[in-house]
């Protein structure tokens, strides 16, 4: 099989099953392993926490040995305390709920090992938020605590349907990728970026400035969106760009290890 033609192994986090009667379930919406799979990736469901006691932080580092790259998904808000209490902006006043801290801790560490080891990541909603304050940043809580924040981001009774307007800034990473620099996308979020991480850049913004989209330039692939572009079939390119990036990750991983035996 040519490297063209290999399909790529990517993660995708997983978030809790909101089911008093099975506190242990995981699971992961169908949306993104379909779209992993049609970018030409092979998807794997990681689970967050496992029973008996198991640290699944502890497979971190197989992990990223192992996968080609990382889908953070969307989910419940992050815990502040996950971060060291500073993941949100002083002002930011607002209740957060559905937070999960093992899930906040596996993901934080799977975050900054995929940043040590440049290995593409594509976040999503949540998965952009987990970006940002595991780099450094910071989240608004509720930008309905805002009152410049004009447009309704959490349209939960239409996940699939386009809602609000986003520029996307025509130099970026996503603007290349995605093929326009304006655009209507869907939206179920009610936290975003305030401080963006040092080292990344927002790329995108709806129209009441809320930001949108972040890249970081000086890795092979690490991008995230606020929106939730596995529900847009139109916006498959963004999933056949990481899905490559990974391909491309673990060819020359595979190549390396090779050359060292």
């Amino acid at each position: 099989m040519t490297i063209a033609a290999t399909r790529p192994l990517i993660g995708i986090t997983s978030r809790p099953r909101e089911d008093p009667e099975n506190p242990n379930w995981t699971m992961t919406d169908d949306h993104y392993a379909a779209s992993v799979a049609d970018a030409g990736g092979i998807p794997v469901a990681l689970p967050y926490t496992i029973p008996f006691g198991f640290d699944a932080t502890s497979l971190v580092p197989d992990i990223v040995r192992r996968l080609d790259g990382i889908l953070f998904t969307g989910g419940g808000d992050i815990a502040d305390c996950s971060f060291g209490g500073n993941a949100y902006a002083p002002e930011s006043h607002s209740q957060i709920s559905l937070t999960c801290a093992a899930r906040d801790a596996f993901e934080w560490a799977l975050m900054r090992a995929c940043w040590d080891a440049d290995v593409p990541v594509l976040g999503i909603c949540r998965g952009m938020q987990v970006m940002n304050v595991t780099l450094g940043g910071t989240l608004v809580r509720d930008i309905n605590d805002y009152p410049t924040k004009t447009i309704v981001h959490r349209r939960l009774d239409q996940p699939d349907t386009p809602v609000h307007h986003v520029r996307i800034a025509e130099t970026s990473r996503l603007a290349k990728i995605l093929g326009f620099t304006s655009g209507e996308v869907n939206s179920l979020h009610h936290e975003a970026i305030c401080k963006q991480a040092p080292e990344g850049h927002v790329v995108a913004w709806a129209e009441d400035g809320t930001p949108e989209g972040l890249e970081f330039a000086e890795k092979t692939f690490f991008l995230g969106v606020q929106w939730h572009p596995e529900k847009l079939r139109t916006q498959s390119q963004l999933f056949s760009a990481f899905v490559d990036a990974a391909r491309e990750h673990g060819a020359a991983e595979r190549a390396t290890q090779a050359s060292s035996l």
